[in-house]
């Protein structure tokens, strides 16, 4: 009787438990968002660089503490109030840098290709940006409440060729330091799956990225109540894919 008793409790338990959910179903942010009501748009594909308004790029430690400083201040993204925004892109692999600006009501980017448009932009982003002007600054720390991040997996990788060298190379080392050497020389990043909570839906998606957290949001409660909001993945690791970008969130557009 008591055997029995205790087979029913294991029963019971094991039918309470709760399974893993299944996050792998998640788009990676790059290849969209599965949503009814909204969609994505990729504004800066990974293989550019989002830098700021003075041409800097956000990477810690490669400057002087005041010029760090600096670079981090100063904001990645305009809005200039007639519903565009204006970002500068780095093409790190032939080393271009491009203007752009950005309509979301019509959804049009375009370059700014004009020389005399691009020395007057300058002007404004490098003595302007902490002044009353018609641009804005985007920087969007309120958006945190509407940003969950659900599940992170770590991820450790390295090829079988160069895995064999290292062990032969420290072939006479204990496994400790093996292992260690190994996971060194790895590529070590996390996948991210995180859900946005947009005035009609929530939204899911998934990226890799360093293991730092290193997403930023963009926009205001203005836009993000009309479904607009930027996301920005600004690491520079391009060792994996879906590693960084800037992406917009907003309505679908009615067919």
């Amino acid at each position: 009787m008591r055997n029995s008793i205790l087979v029913i409790l294991i029963l019971f338990l094991t039918s309470c438990k709760t399974t893993n959910k299944d996050y792998s179903v998640y788009s990676f942010i790059d290849d969209g968002i599965q949503s009814e009501k909204y969609e994505m748009v990729t504004l800066v594909p990974e293989k550019y660089e989002l830098k700021n308004m003075l041409g800097y790029s956000l990477t810690r430690g490669m400057l002087s503490p005041e010029l760090e400083k600096k670079t981090w201040d100063m904001p990645l993204l305009y809005y200039n109030k007639k519903n565009r925004i204006f970002y500068i892109i780095h093409d790190r692999k032939n080393s271009k840098v491009y203007f752009m600006k950005y309509d979301f009501l019509s959804n049009k980017t375009d370059t700014i290709k004009n020389e005399d448009s691009i020395k007057v932009y300058n002007k404004i982003f490098e003595e302007n940006y902490k002044k009353s002007s018609d641009l804005v600054d985007f920087k969007y720390p309120e958006a945190e409440k509407y940003y969950k991040v659900l599940n992170e997996e770590y991820h450790s990788e390295i090829s079988e060729e160069k895995r064999n060298q290292l062990l032969n190379k420290y072939k006479n080392e204990s496994d400790t330091f093996k292992e260690m050497i190994i996971e060194n020389s790895s590529s070590r990043y996390n996948t991210t799956y995180a859900e946005l909570q947009m005035p009609l839906e929530k939204i899911y998606f998934k990226f890799n990225s360093d293991l730092d957290k290193n997403v930023k949001l963009f926009g205001n409660e203005e836009l993000y109540k009309k479904g607009y909001i930027y996301i920005y993945i600004y690491n520079n690791l391009n060792m994996f894919p879906h590693s960084r970008g800037l992406y917009l969130v907003r309505p679908k557009e009615k067919k």
